[in-house]
């Protein structure tokens, strides 16, 4: 009788142990089961994701580089073409043309990623029969399998074609400037040196004939061209000539008394001439001093006394 109960309890505590074992494995199963559903449903949104990305997205597997995911935005890089279950060399050979096949090949060598900015890239546009110059910012990453393995690559790309030639117009524009900014430097020099003209009449002898009206930054202009050139020449006579001015100011009078005065300073012997009457009624009514600068008449007249004192 003993041994009956005995052994009625052990099929019993087996039947219990049994059902524990039963109901651990069914909710292993079910905890399973939920993080399948959770990883199906994170899968599926990232795969959404990445096909209603703007950027263009593909992801190629084998060495060979097959396609195996293509977003709608990388598939319009390529219209009318079958990428899908294609390698690279097939599908878009323009990409074997310019090297990004090497590209490709280290990253799924090494597993190093490759980021590249401002990348041109020539597409051929079916539609257009054409090439078409693009710059994309990009990236190739490797694709790994659950040991580790590399086993593909994929690609990242945002297109900032827009963007790299409104730059490119930009720099243009700039040199454009640059250059426009350098010819009118070199237009107002040919007009400074024009403006005062400077003529060697003998050795030591140079005449500044003066034509039109002088303000305060062609006076200016005269005194700095007339000064380097004295300088540089050894000049001991210089005649001012007058003669073109079309009209006599305080400003142009103290600009001519300016010139004289420098000019002596650097030892020369200034001849003022073409005064007329009216100029030298005028010189007066101003107090324009004159005194130690050689006045005559006439270019000639200057010219000849020039001549005679050398």
């Amino acid at each position: 009788m003993a041994d009956e109960e005995r052994a009625h309890a052990d099929a019993s505590t087996s039947a219990e142990s049994a059902e524990r074992r039963i109901e651990a494995l069914e909710r292993a199963l079910s905890e399973a089961q939920g993080a399948l559903a959770e990883m199906r449903s994170t899968y599926q949104s990232l795969h959404d994701m990445l096909m209603h990305a703007r950027t263009p997205i593909c992801m190629w597997r084998g060495d060979d580089f097959v396609f195996t995911l293509v977003n709608p935005t990388y598939c319009a890089a390529f219209p009318g073409r079958q990428l899908l279950g294609k390698p690279l060399a097939e599908a878009v050979p323009e990409a074997i043309a310019q090297g990004f096949d090497a590209l490709l090949g280290d990253v799924y060598r090494t597993g190093k990623p490759f980021i590249g900015n401002e990348v041109p890239v020539k597409v051929h546009n079916t539609e257009k029969n054409c090439a078409e110059q693009h710059w994309f910012n990009i990236v190739y990453a490797a694709v790994r399998d659950e040991t580790g393995k590399i086993v593909g690559v994929c690609h990242y790309g945002v297109d900032i074609t827009e963007q790299v030639e409104a730059r490119h117009a930009a720099e243009a524009k700039a040199e454009e400037l640059r250059k426009s900014a350098e010819l009118i430097a070199k237009q107002k020099e040919t007009i400074r040196v024009l403006g005062t003209p400077l003529l060697p009449l003998a050795p030591g002898v140079l005449a500044a004939p003066l034509i039109g009206q002088i303000d305060a930054r062609r006076s200016e202009q005269l005194v700095e061209v007339l000064l380097d050139r004295v300088a540089a020449q050894g000049t001991t006579i210089v005649i001012l000539d007058v003669t073109g001015v079309e009209t006599i100011d305080m400003e142009a009078a103290n600009a001519l008394i300016r010139a004289a005065q420098a000019v002596q300073l650097l030892g020369a012997r200034v001849l003022v001439t073409g005064i007329q009457p009216s100029m030298a009624q005028v010189l007066v009514q101003l107090g324009v001093d004159l005194r130690g600068i050689d006045t005559y008449g006439t270019l000639q007249s200057g010219i000849a006394a020039a001549m005679g004192a050398r």
